[in-house]
């Protein structure tokens, strides 16, 4: 699995930090400066609440097909469930509710969202069957927890991060980083990335993570349906 973020456009200049940032919001606005957008369909989500904790910056490369988005058409918490319903074959809301371990109410809910969407179909006897399976929007999924200078709290955050992600990141103000590049042996042991930015814009890679599949199919799917929701959003305007 390759590494979307050696796909992006990056500015890696090591130089000497001249000052501290004093905020976390303009060392994540710099750092989302050094990762372009592009034809190659890399895209950026600030503030990604996917239950687990929020990402300061979410990197994902999409697969280029529209049809995917419908996942955004779905409540997120239910992508998962949606998965693994069975495909080409009659289920009952019983069915869907025992597998789903909520309401029958709230499986009501979701079952009409997944027809809106066009992923399910009513038949005979008050069954449904499900026409089209789901995809995920994303090919890869890299998670980014910016600090000032607390990398232990950010390595923590960013290793709950793996449950949805490929990659998981901890970026740091270049001017306060020592400590963490002193204690290189703890991101290598999670295998999470670790970074710095400057204030003039200088980016360092300290250590490269290995790509790895995500911990969750519950919370990658959600991620899937959340970044799809987000782009539909876009495209609207």
């Amino acid at each position: 699995m390759k590494s979307i973020l050696k796909t992006t456009r990056y500015t890696k200049k090591i130089s000497v930090a001249p000052k501290p940032f004093v905020t976390e919001l303009a060392l994540v606005d710099i750092f989302s400066s050094l990762v372009k957008e592009d034809s190659r369909n890399i895209n950026l989500e600030h503030e990604f609440d996917c239950g687990f904790g929020i990402a300061d910056l979410v990197v994902f490369k999409t697969n280029k097909d529209d049809d995917l988005l419908d996942l955004g058409k779905i409540p997120s918490d239910w992508a998962y469930t949606l998965k693994a319903l069975p495909f080409k074959k009659a289920f009952s809301l019983e069915y869907l509710t025992s597998l789903s371990g909520t309401s029958e109410n709230s499986s009501k809910k979701a079952l009409n969202k997944f027809i809106d969407a066009g992923y399910c179909i009513r038949i005979e006897n008050n069954n449904y069957i499900k026409i089209r399976q789901p995809k995920p929007l994303c090919s890869s999924i890299i998670a980014i927890e910016a600090k000032l200078r607390d990398w232990k709290k950010a390595l923590w955050q960013a290793s709950r991060y793996k449950i949805f992600s490929n990659e998981s990141w901890v970026v740091l103000d270049q001017y306060r980083a020592n400590a963490a590049k002193l204690n290189i042996e703890e991101f290598k042991k999670f295998n999470i990335g670790l970074a710095t930015v400057s204030v003039n814009g200088t980016y360092e890679e300290i250590f490269s993570p290995t790509p790895e599949c995500h911990k969750s199919e519950l919370a990658y799917w959600k991620a899937n349906s959340l970044l799809a929701k987000k782009r539909l959003s876009l495209s609207s305007f």
